[in-house]
This record gives C-alpha cells, sequence and structure tokens, in this order.
C-alpha cells in the first residue's frame, strides 16, 4: 500500500549548523582560475546532470555520455551584459543538452532544447533529473519543476515529460518530449504552500528506486508547512546548543525542509506518473532554524548506507549562522526509515572556499562521489576595479569525494565539466 514506509523527520539542528567550519581543506572546493573555459558563448547554463538510470548510476547509450543543463540563450553575445542577463536568467529557463564522445569535458556538442515548447504548462522549466527508463530500449523520462507566473499567481509544480533518445556516429537527439504530466504540488500538509508562505519553494525531483523494498520514491525540496518567521524555534531544532547560546529571533525565517513521495506499485513499469499515483509522506529531513533552503536534494547508495545530498546558500542560513554555498549532507544507516544524521557532523560536504565564496554552486554527488557543478562568477579584480568578477554559466571542475560512514573527504580533482559513468545503457545504436 502507498505510504506504508514508516519514516521519521531528522532535523538539521543550529547545534549542528554551529560546527560548519569553511575552508577546511577536505570539505572545501577548489580555486577556480579566473582563466577558466566555457563550453559556449551563445548559453549560458547552471543546474546539470548526467544522464541516470533509476538506481542513480549515470549511464552512457551506444558510447555517447549526455547530460542536460538548465539554460538560457544569451542575447547580447560580446557578454556586455552578461551580468544582468545572469542575474535574470531563471525567467527565460528551459532544459537544454550535451553530447559528448569521452565525458572528459573538453568536447561537450551543445544539442539546443530538449523539451519542446508544447510541453510547458507553466512559463518556465527548472531542474529535476534524466532518467533511462528501466526495461525499455530508449525511453527517458524528464522530472522536472514545472513553474512561473500564471493568472498572477505563481506556481511551482514537479511535473515530467517523456520522449525517446537516438544516437548515430555523429550524435544524439531526442523526440517526443512534447507533453508534460503533473505529478504532485505543495499540499500544504506536508509542506508549506503559498497560500501558507507565499515564498514557499516547491522543486527538484529526485525519483529513485529504493533497493530496501524495490519501490520508487522521489526526494524534493520543500518548505515546513506553516509562514516563515512565525515558527517557535524548539529542543528539536536547537538541538545540544552551548548553555550560554541565545536562539537569534530570526531563525523562524530558514524553514526549509527535503519531501519524500512515493509512487503506486506497477505505476512505473505502466509510465504512469499522474497525481493519482503518488503519496506524499512528509518531510525526511527538516532544516526549521537553521536554512531555508535544501535545493537540488539527491540521494547515494553505498556500503549500506544511503546518503542524501542537498545544495544551500550562505545567504539562507537564518538566525546567525552562517555557511559557505556548496553541498550539505547526512547519511542513515536504516535507508529511508531513517534517521539521517549530518555529515561531518556539521552537514557540510563541500563549500566554497572564503576567497570566491560564489565560486561554484548545484554540486550534484553521482554513485560513486563524483562531484558536478556549475561556476557562477569569480572574483577578477583590476586596480580600476576592486569588485570585478567573471561570471561563468559553464561547469566548474568535477571532484571526487570519498565516504566513509558519516565523514566526506575530497580527494580528487578532474577537468572542467568531465562526467563519469557507472553504466553503459543496453539499447541498439540509432532508430
Amino acid at each position: 500500500m502507498p505510504g506504508d514506509l514508516m519514516h521519521q523527520t531528522s532535523r538539521w539542528t543550529i547545534a549542528d549548523a554551529l560546527k560548519v567550519h569553511a575552508d577546511d581543506p577536505t570539505t572545501t572546493m577548489p580555486v577556480i582560475a579566473a582563466d577558466f573555459p566555457t563550453m559556449s558563448e551563445s548559453v549560458m547554463i547552471w543546474d546539470t546532470g548526467a544522464l541516470r538510470d533509476i538506481n542513480m548510476n549515470s549511464v552512457t547509450v551506444n558510447g555517447w555520455h549526455v547530460i542536460w543543463s538548465l539554460a538560457a540563450d544569451k542575447i547580447d553575445l560580446t557578454n556586455a551584459n552578461i551580468a544582468a542577463e545572469w542575474a535574470n536568467r531563471n525567467n527565460t529557463a528551459y532544459i537544454g543538452f550535451w553530447y559528448s564522445k569521452t565525458g572528459n569535458g573538453s568536447d561537450w556538442i551543445w544539442g539546443g532544447r530538449l523539451l519542446q515548447k508544447s510541453a510547458d504548462l507553466r512559463p518556465w522549466e527548472w531542474s529535476g533529473n534524466l532518467v533511462m527508463r528501466e526495461g525499455s530500449e530508449n525511453t527517458v523520462d524528464m522530472f522536472y519543476t514545472s513553474c512561473g507566473p500564471v493568472n498572477n499567481d505563481f506556481e511551482s509544480v514537479i511535473a515530467v515529460s517523456t520522449g525517446q533518445i537516438h544516437t548515430d556516429d555523429q550524435k544524439v537527439w531526442f523526440t517526443g518530449f512534447d507533453t508534460t504530466v503533473d505529478m504532485f504540488d505543495a499540499d500544504g500538509v506536508h509542506e508549506a504552500n503559498e497560500a501558507e508562505d507565499p515564498y514557499f519553494d516547491f522543486r527538484d525531483p529526485c525519483p529513485f528506486l529504493n533497493p530496501d523494498d524495490g519501490r520508487i520514491y522521489c526526494v524534493y525540496e520543500t518548505n515546513v508547512a506553516g509562514m516563515r518567521g512565525q515558527f517557535v524555534i524548539g529542543a528539536n531544532e536547537t538541538g545540544p546548543i552551548p548553555p550560554n547560546y541565545t536562539v537569534d529571533p530570526g531563525a523562524g525565517y530558514g524553514a526549509a525542509s527535503i519531501g519524500l513521495a512515493i509512487l503506486d506499485d506497477g505505476a512505473y513499469e505502466a509510465g504512469d506518473f499522474s497525481r493519482a499515483r503518488w503519496t506524499q509522506l512528509g518531510p525526511i529531513v527538516s532544516a526549521l532554524g537553521v536554512n531555508d533552503q535544501t535545493e537540488r536534494p539527491h540521494v547515494v547508495f553505498q556500503n549500506g548506507k544511503l546518503y542524501l545530498f542537498t545544495i544551500s546558500h550562505h545567504s539562507t542560513y537564518s538566525g546567525n549562522l552562517q555557511g559557505p554555498d556548496g553541498v550539505y549532507g547526512f547519511v542513515s544507516d536504516n535507508g529511508l526509515a531513517g534517521p539521517f544524521r549530518p555529515m561531518n557532523a556539521s552537514g557540510l560536504v563541500l563549500g566554497n572556499p572564503s576567497s570566491q565564496p560564489y565560486s561554484t554552486y548545484s554540486h550534484f554527488v553521482d554513485a560513486q562521489g563524483y562531484v558536478q557543478s556549475f561556476i557562477d562568477h569569480v572574483p577578477t579584480p583590476t586596480a580600476t576595479d576592486p569588485n570585478a568578477v567573471r561570471i561563468g554559466a559553464t561547469l566548474a571542475p568535477t571532484v571526487k569525494l570519498v565516504l566513509d560512514d558519516d565523514r566526506s573527504y575530497l580527494t580528487e580533482i578532474h577537468n572542467y565539466g568531465e562526467i563519469f559513468a557507472q553504466r553503459a545503457w543496453p539499447a541498439t545504436a540509432a532508430g
């Protein structure tokens, strides 16, 4: 029966967040060189992920590596106005794709738009996951966030569009992706909706097969049900804080959570992801009192443990807490049932160096611990402009994490935009 998983809501507490330590070399992204390479001079990209299977393995198809990216077309190709275009990119966002024979980051070919415009139920396409349909030859599901202003309201709905991938010796292309199916939206019970909180976050679906019960689940970004700023921060939210520590009144404005939903048995095999087939189960992790964003949640299964990763900003910490932009993580010894405890005692897994606080973002940890992210901007000060920066809008160097129980260690640095695959998809060539 849907909803028969008995899970608890784990807490990322104020006490945990007080342990965040920036610039630890084991949990800090490398410094980005000011002369970093760019993948394209005609499109700006940010949130990115490799084509994968339902078990969270990155895959190749007939020898081709494929990634999707949130993208916005540049208006001025001279980059004279790139800072303003970059700041407004979400208002023109769509999902595009790239392909490469090597995946080494040096030869990505831009494939253009993934979804047809007829698939858009709302103005913008935001982040999600591109997943090969298990048991099919070449069916692909793009789980994403369908959002934007509709009739003076902001709608943000977790949705899916389905297509087919094709390859030959020269290129990769897609067909289908001409319609979208809404999966579920914020219900005001398990997570905040617009009626409760006009600043609600609800996006970034990540579906996966849970090896413990063979069911399909989905994690996604949410906020705690209720209105931020009106929450009472109690012992569950503070954790074991120091005796003289005073919780700042602003802590109640941090109300992030990570939602969990389950798909009916048989629905995946039938390709039926419609609203009636999903049951929302309530938050798996709450950051109430700590932070207001837990974006792009995703999971890694290693050594009998379930790792739950999410990305967050320095600017979304609440109550005078501080931490770098980067990826944060939690681990469970008991699968989805939990409890989840924060990685590295604090939750911080990889943060930007303090010398480049906004250099990278939207980190995604794959099944082997390789981490992709995009470059936001890096400082390029000059004598005449000490605040000058270079906008990225391209992929950062890929790094490697070793996950050891509830600890993580940065151990390798690879090429800009490099992708590692764990599986070759069993599909025929072309057609």
